[in-house]
């Protein structure tokens, strides 16, 4: 039997007890502070951490967040300013674990990468089983974070363990990370992708098991998100109102609605234009209203609206950092043109808050690892895509401060992470154990 088949045979030994594990990270709880004063990740690390100090072979590194080390970065994706400094991060550990390699001259490093912290669990009436019971019903495991990203956090570890004790040496280091606060602005990776860079520790490719369905994602695109917000001038609703030049009401969403217009005119341009598109992206990239707020009694027209949108940023049109300067100038300007066509927008201009930034990463099709990875995958997948990931990922920092190539690929379909009754199926959980160990033996080991 060689090595390969020996470490499958493992993993369908440990079937029953991979899906247990993950089930067993689910039921601590695991919600972001961000969302929740009752909950944080720092079981799932306790439980992770106790996991790996059972494999002798492998070392621990532990490390709060500490944002003084982190000052660099204010203002960039992993450091919002405004909610990275409000969370609480001591004893909420990050852990970045080595099983150091055979023969390294022979080998190549690769990291094994995950976040621990889910999103709250909003409508519990609604779900089938409780959000954080794990349940497995009919081949499915339901829960919150069993797609985002439990099952594929879970079961890298587990791919690392079977390594371990199938006996199997492989030439090159592997890592293993699990990372706090990714929910909530990606403050936990950041500071592993600093720890990595102060520490020079040379990896040579990664990947994190965020959802992709089995796919292999070679992009992310960034995300920026911000606030418009837009004066009106109130006034008695069921009142004839004067023109506003002669001190009359302003409906402050009326002139909302003018400005989403015109981004309507705006995406369908962004549609068809070479740099707001990719070929690894069904979609172009847009300008999206998540949220909008406005007005302050039922009587009055409504003086203010604010607009919540989000632009999504490919890599082709970001600096070296992977931020959209170019972008926001774009959108800076066009709020500029659309305000210069109304009269009232024209004295009293939109205001734009930038909230917060994410950014992309790209990997190369052509990347030796990818055809390593691609053989690796093919027997136990041969149905795999191709394709890039419309929301953001963690994967950029690796990229920009550790010079890692990181794709995503991990079970779970993309479009139930964060809903109601979010679930993953257990096959395509134990495939993806199989392909992560068997991507570990050939790239590795060369």
């Amino acid at each position: 039997m060689s090595e390969k088949e020996r470490l499958f045979a493992r993993i369908d030994e440990k079937r029953d007890e991979i899906i247990e594990f993950i089930g067993t990270l689910i039921r601590t709880h695991p919600v972001n502070p961000a969302y929740s004063d009752e909950f944080d990740e720092s079981n799932v690390q306790k439980i992770i951490k106790k996991r790996l100090k059972e494999l002798k072979s492998v070392s621990i590194s532990e490390f709060d967040v500490q944002l003084e080390e982190l000052e660099e970065y204010r203002d960039m994706p992993g450091f919002t300013t405004g909610l990275t400094d409000k969370l609480p991060w001591e004893d909420r550990p990050n852990i970045l674990a080595h099983l150091p390699g055979a023969n390294t001259d022979k080998g190549r490093s690769f990291i094994l990468t995950g976040h621990a912290d889910v999103v709250a669990a909003d409508n519990v009436s609604e779900w089938k089983y409780g959000p954080f019971d794990a349940v497995v019903q009919d081949n499915i495991l339901y829960g919150r974070g069993s797609v985002d990203m439990l099952s594929g956090l879970g079961a890298m570890l587990m791919a690392l363990e079977s390594i371990v004790e199938t006996g199997i040496e492989l030439n090159g280091d592997l890592w293993f990370s699990s990372s706090v606060g990714e929910e909530a602005g990606g403050t936990g990776f950041l500071a592993t992708a600093d720890y990595i860079k102060k520490n020079d520790i040379n990896i040579d490719a990664g990947i994190m098991g965020e959802p992709t369905d089995l796919d292999l994602s070679l992009l992310c695109r960034g995300i920026l998100k911000g606030e418009l917000i837009i004066e009106g001038r109130t006034g008695h609703l069921e009142v004839t109102q004067p023109h506003w030049s002669n001190g009359g009401a302003v409906d402050a969403i009326d002139k909302g609605r003018y400005v989403m217009n015109a981004i309507d005119e705006l995406n369908k341009e962004w549609s068809t234009r070479p740099d707001k598109n990719h070929p690894l992206m069904t979609e172009s990239n847009q300008i999206k209203i998540a949220m909008i707020e406005g007005g302050h009694q039922l009587s009055s027209y409504p003086d203010y609206c604010k607009l919540s949108f989000n632009i999504q940023v490919l890599p082709q049109e970001s600096n070296e950092n992977g931020l959209g300067d170019k972008v926001k100038r774009e959108f800076e300007t066009f709020i500029q043109r659309v305000a210069e066509s109304d009269d009232w927008l024209r004295e009293h201009p939109p205001k734009i808050n930038w909230v917060s930034e994410s950014n992309n990463a790209e990997v190369s099709e052509d990347h030796p690892f990818i055809d390593v990875f691609k053989k690796s995958a093919n027997n136990l997948n041969p149905s795999m895509k191709t394709m890039g990931s419309g929301f953001h990922t963690d994967t950029g920092w690796l990229d920009k401060l550790g010079n890692i190539p990181t794709v995503n690929f991990g079970p779970g379909n993309q479009n139930l992470a964060h809903k109601t009754n979010e679930h993953c199926n257990v096959d395509d959980i134990i495939t993806f154990t199989k392909i992560i160990a068997a991507t570990c033996l050939d790239w590795c080991n060369k």
